[in-house]
């Protein structure tokens, strides 16, 4: 228990400390674990290692993720640029990596491992260094995210491929045909128990609308997956990504996101502490021209391979050289891949790779604003800025409205968007509605719409509209604050229950408010006038400076609702109510503006 103590307390305090001077949460986590392992302060316990299992937990939730974001529809419109540019980095890296080791006197098993191991970039590192310096939606920078969007992928394959590899190892063993179909039918299980099985128990459990429940089924779809790759000799990392991706087209996609995303983080981070708290610092003392020349020949043949694959494929010298330097470091799948490398790798060399690894990946940042500062600055004409593919498929961000709830209110707004051919995307937290409305080719997800983490996967930060249409009044307050915080120029549109309620999201932030049953009690009301003798073209004049006048006031009152004494409050709305009754008794002929919104 004190180990982990000493853990949290190294995340708390270490981690924000790397973030602010620009190492990142990744470098942050490996030089905690650095600073408090063995080989710094030997602050951990000895049986602290025996927690590995817990933190590769971590390591299976990102890959659960990562095969939620590759949805086909964002596969198919890059399928360029990744399998293009991607395909061939990580093949001619691995080629020329092996190439120069076996050259250097090592087996081609290890050889090839090494370069597959060293083939992949940080995508942490990478895309976080590229958004803060302004270039994550250049040429370069989309070019370097599909890249890394492949390497997410190529990385299953590698784990598979990485037991064959090791003639000796317990994986390889036995009869060859025996094992591919025993891994097949691994494989098919969890693709058909993804379309048969898993999908239909996220609705059952969806219906109880308890979400622990929905959480622990997650968390159990994550184990069990991983267990079955484990079983057949896989990396059970390789489960939870067909799991993914076999979910990735679900309703409940999103919502899986916001609740494995905390856990994911959270042991993610314990992963790589137990990363860096096997790094030797001995090894760096003892061996420094080794550590050098692995450090410098990795940044150096990456980079100057990458820079050639982006020439080949017709990008500009600049576009090319944020392209090679970006990617030109070692990658947090190094030191996942150096764990199952087994008796392919000895432990001294995977000591020096660790610690290489860990070496590349906090330089980069610092030649990443290099290469920007002196090597694009006189460039900058010549790098267009684009638009950059992210995990939000390429349909969710051309969908302008977000509506939460799709009770009576939700659905009759949606179908009047979509009449006008405008696209939104749809959240609720019930599933038998989400699925009738996903039949009429609505983008709909199951979910907590309070749930800020769920807004942001559904797509909230390229929206331009909000609509909250949920039924709980205290609820629709609370996602009105939240989000008018975290996105203060996003315009959010409420349905209100009452006029104090409406009172109160006003004040909340909320651009605009419809009380539900105002607009139908008014329409209502003017085929009573008609049946009493006025005639249509009034009625409807009538109804609209009703409307028009009880809008206005609204948004009056609401200022005054939280300014003035319950009494001063009732007497000002009293007053408001009389002037209006004096302006519907008024000519019609003063109310011409409102007579030829009636006549059209």
């Amino acid at each position: 228990m004190s180990s982990f103590l000493i853990v949290l307390g190294a995340m708390v305090l270490v981690v924000p400390l790397c973030k602010r001077i620009g190492l990142g949460a990744v470098l942050g986590y490996l030089v905690a674990g650095a600073l408090i392992g063995p080989h710094g302060f030997s602050l951990l316990e000895p049986s602290f290692n025996e927690t590995s299992e817990l933190a590769e937990l971590g390591v299976i939730m990102m890959l659960l993720l990562i095969g939620l974001e590759l949805s086909p529809q964002l596969l198919w419109k890059m399928r360029g640029p990744i399998f293009g540019l991607g395909g061939v980095q990580m093949i001619s890296t691995v080629i020329v990596s092996a190439v120069i080791l076996m050259a250097l006197g090592t087996s081609w098993q290890t050889s090839v491992t090494i370069g597959m191991i060293l083939a992949a970039s940080s995508t942490a590192v990478v895309l976080q260094t590229l958004k803060e310096k302004g270039y994550a939606k250049s040429v370069g920078g989309e070019r370097a995210f599909s890249v890394l969007l492949f390497q997410d992928m190529a990385i299953v394959p590698i784990l598979a491929l990485l037991p064959l590899l090791g003639a000796n190892s317990e994986a390889a063993t036995g009869s060859p045909l025996k094992k591919t179909l025993l891994i097949l039918a691994a494989v098919g299980a969890v693709v058909a128990a993804g379309r048969l099985l898993i999908r239909p128990l996220f609705q059952v459990i969806a219906r109880t609308k308890v979400r622990e429940t929905f959480t622990a089924l997650a968390l159990l779809i994550v184990v069990g997956s991983a267990t079955l790759m484990h079983f057949v000799g896989l990396s059970p990392a390789l489960g939870a990504f067909l799991a993914g991706v076999v979910l990735a087209d679900s309703e409940f996609r999103h919502q899986i996101e916001a609740d494995i995303e905390p856990f994911k983080g959270l042991l993610l981070g314990l992963f790589f502490i137990t990363i860096g708290a096997n790094i030797h610092f001995s090894v760096i003392r003892d061996q420094p021209f080794e550590m050098l020349g692995w450090v410098v020949g990795i940044i150096t043949v990456k980079g100057i391979l990458v820079y050639g694959v982006g020439r080949l494929f017709r990008m500009r010298p600049p576009e090319s050289l944020l392209f090679g330097v970006s990617l030109a470091q070692g990658g947090e799948f190094a030191f996942v891949l150096l764990g199952q490398a087994g008796q392919l790798i000895t432990p001294a060399t995977a000591q020096i790779l660790t610690a290489a690894v860990a070496l590349t990946m906090a330089i980069a940042p610092l030649l990443i604003g290099i290469a920007i500062k002196h090597g694009l600055s006189r460039f900058e004409c010549a790098i267009p800025k684009e638009r950059a593919p992210d995990t939000v498929d390429e349909s969710e961000k051309e969908n302008p409205v977000l509506v939460i709830g799709i009770g009576r209110f939700g659905q009759t707004l949606v179908r009047f968007l979509r009449a006008l051919n405008i696209r939104s995307t749809v959240l609720d937290i019930d599933s038998e509605q989400i699925e009738i409305i996903a039949r009429f080719g609505i983008r709909s997800y199951f979910g907590d719409g309070s749930n800020l983490d769920l807004l942001r996967a559904a797509g909230i930060e390229n929206a331009k509209a909000l609509v909250i249409a949920v039924d709980e009044p205290e609820t629709a307050i609370r996602i009105a604050e939240d989000v008018k915080q975290a996105y203060p120029h996003l315009k959010i549109f409420s349905r209100a229950y009452d006029r104090v309620h409406a009172y109160r999201l006003l004040h909340a932030g909320v651009h605009d408010v419809a009380i539900e049953t105002v607009g139908s009690s008014v329409l209502l009301a003017t085929g009573v006038l008609q049946v009493l003798g006025m005639s249509r073209e009034r009625a409807m004049t009538k109804a609209l400076f009703f409307q028009k006048n009880n809008h206005e006031s609204l948004r009056s009152l609401a200022a005054k609702f939280h300014e003035q004494d319950q009494d001063s409050f009732i007497q000002t709305t009293r007053q408001m109510a009389e002037q209006l009754e004096t302006l519907l008794q008024s000519d019609p002929e003063k109310l011409q503006y409102e007579s030829e919104i009636a006549k059209t």
